[in-house]
């Protein structure tokens, strides 16, 4: 069984062993961060922030046999504040032609936009290889977790929510985009630039140029890159696509990977999720998941639960013994069903 909690201190050692797969912003293979990074979360589910923070909700799924976290993802409660602005590429066109020449063309212009008063973001998702192809949809489940819980406290967070998909990265481990224009203006390799910013961007503002920048001036090796997920992004892509998500015409500064966004009461995994009251019967515990799955999740005692249901027919999650102890609840407690897309 697969439960989908807040991220514990004790799972420092799991969540190293997953950064070590990504080593990105969100989620860098750095003990000390990711210790930070769990503190604050627990502050944010907790409500114990303080008052010039923002909330990081860190979510992790950990396999109940084997006892051990199998993969995260996260939702930063508003990215863009005061102090510290949240940063894009405005990704447009221009086109110019020649009448002389008889010639067309199509630039792809790039400009840096900031504002200190932000959207929700989403991120960090990252699943154990072995496990996306698992019966109970493990990716899907930690990708419409951070929604399901969303629609339980719509007040914590923005009304307009991004996720940013990692671009296509060289064999290196550095960016096409970033060495053809980033290092040029900061003198930063791409991962140290990549660290730095997770605890400050100003350097951002501060060397990046103000005016627009033409793609075409880029090798055309780089101009392809520009808004593409990676190879490892584009299922979560699609997950994001099925509940409402639609590219923004915005990239990352630094890689150039693309910006997804959505109304947040416009997303399917918010306004399909329903309240049901647990009956008293409980079904077997050999049920086999077959048919459409839901997240079935709740907040007791114990804190946010989730785990992963199949849907009968006539729409009623299939909850045994075994899910209810899981997750803490009894007959008679509310719990919630998020679809999974």
């Amino acid at each position: 069984m697969m439960i989908l909690r807040p991220v514990a201190t004790e799972d420092l050692d799991d969540l190293l062993e997953l950064a070590g797969g990504l080593d990105s912003m969100n989620l860098p293979r750095d003990p000390t961060f990711l210790s930070q990074r769990i503190a604050l979360s627990k502050r944010s589910f907790g409500q114990q922030l303080a008052s010039d923070e923002c909330g990081v909700y860190l979510f992790v799924m950990e396999d109940a046999e084997a006892q051990r976290v199998v993969g995260t993802s996260m939702v930063m409660a508003k990215h863009g504040v005061p102090g510290h602005p949240y940063y894009w590429f405005e990704v447009s066109s221009e086109e110019r032609r020649s009448d002389e020449l008889d010639k067309r063309f199509v630039h792809t212009k790039l400009r840096l936009r900031s504002t200190e008063d932000g959207p929700t973001e989403i991120g960090g998702l990252i699943l154990e290889p072995s496990y996306r192809r698992h019966p109970q949809m493990c990716g899907k489940a930690l990708s419409i977790v951070r929604f399901a819980y969303m629609s339980m406290h719509p007040d914590r967070f923005q009304r307009e929510i991004t996720a940013e998909m990692l671009s296509p990265f060289k064999e290196s481990g550095g960016n096409l985009l970033w060495d053809a224009f980033g290092r040029r203006f900061t003198g930063l390799e791409y991962r140290e630039a990549d660290h730095r910013s997770a605890r400050n961007k100003q350097f951002i503002a501060d060397l990046f140029p103000r005016d627009p920048v033409y793609a075409t001036l880029f090798p055309e090796s780089v101009q392809q890159t520009i808004g593409m997920p990676n190879e490892t992004a584009k299922a979560a892509v699609r997950i994001l696509e099925k509940v409402g998500f639609r590219y923004l015409n915005q990239v990352d500064p630094f890689d150039g990977g693309p910006y997804y966004g959505a109304a947040r009461d416009a997303i399917t995994s918010v306004r399909e999720r329903r309240e049901l009251v647990l009956p008293s019967a409980c079904n077997e515990d050999s049920h086999d998941m077959m048919g459409p799955l839901a997240l079935l999740s709740t907040e007791t005692g114990r804190g946010f639960r989730a785990t992963v249901v199949s849907i009968e027919e006539c729409g009623t999650p299939v909850v045994t013994k075994r899910c209810r102890e899981a997750l803490g609840v009894a007959a008679g407690e509310r719990v919630t069903v998020t679809p999974l897309p």
